[in-house]
């Protein structure tokens, strides 16, 4: 009787350990890949970053530097200065439209010709960015105005958002990446939001342009890190399986080789 039950609980304990002798592959190997995942993905955002920075500081540098060409055409009538301003405009693709400011009036545009339009420095992030849904000439589409100022003369340059989502979709994760200019916040998909409200939960990373002050946001939607997790387990869980299996028909064959070593020895 003690015999057979030393039996019996020697085949209760291996069918016991020989389960977690082939979890544990499956586990480590979950776990590095999630590491990897996760790793992967701060790398990505870091990327798209850097790939949005570089793109939008490179339309705002072409935004001043067409604004510092024409600052000094301020000093003179609109009717003077308008086919200078038109000029620079069309050999400019990047531009919209160009306005002379005086006097913080804006009294000159490529689109209005002539005009007295009062133009406030405290709309303007940093005082010289400023991103709106539209305006009256294109109310569906999203435009960046850039403001040079030397009083009492400035430039106000305008640029399509299309060329904002341009460089979003052109980044390594175009779903993800926002633009925030002060009070507002554009996306890939052209849609000028209220930053406050879309910025209800933490950004999983976020990056400041150095050079002009705007911020750009990774902001994943829920469940993405999990989404990507599982798209990989279902791809390299088959393997983990088979290494588990593995590992516990040779522990069980390594238990067996020893029990009959025992009684040979016995």
């Amino acid at each position: 009787m003690p015999l057979r039950t030393s039996r019996s609980s020697h085949a209760l304990l291996t069918l016991l350990t020989l389960p977690l002798i082939g979890l544990a592959p499956v586990a480590f190997g979950l776990l590095v890949m999630a590491w990897q995942v996760n790793k992967q993905l701060d790398e990505s955002s870091v990327l798209a970053l850097r790939d949005a920075r570089l793109g939008v500081d490179g339309l705002i540098d072409s935004l001043h530097g067409a604004s510092n060409k024409v600052l000094n055409l301020a000093e003179y009538p609109c009717d003077k200065a308008l086919p200078a301003l038109h000029s620079e405009v069309v050999g400019n693709p990047e531009l919209r439209s160009l306005t002379l400011v005086r006097e913080n009036r804006a009294y000159c545009s490529t689109l209005r010709g002539e005009s007295g339009l009062l133009v406030d420095p405290g709309d303007y992030f940093n005082h010289r960015l400023r991103l709106e849904a539209g305006n009256d000439n294109t109310p569906d589409s999203a435009i960046l105005y850039y403001r040079l100022q030397e009083y009492p003369y400035g430039v106000l340059a305008v640029a399509d958002g299309e060329i904002l989502q341009r460089i979003l979709r052109g980044t390594r994760q175009p779903e993800s990446v926002k633009l925030q200019f002060g009070p507002t916040l554009i996306g890939a998909t052209g849609e000028v939001q209220d930053s406050l409200h879309a910025l209800e939960s933490e950004p999983d990373m976020s990056q400041v342009s150095p050079v002009y002050g705007y911020t750009i946001h990774i902001i994943h939607p829920p469940g993405h890190a999990a989404r990507q997790l599982l798209d990989n387990s279902m791809v390299v869980a088959p393997s983990l399986l088979l290494v588990g299996i593995m590992t516990a028909a040779g522990s069980y064959w390594a238990m067996q080789r020893r029990r009959r070593g025992v009684r040979r020895a016995v």
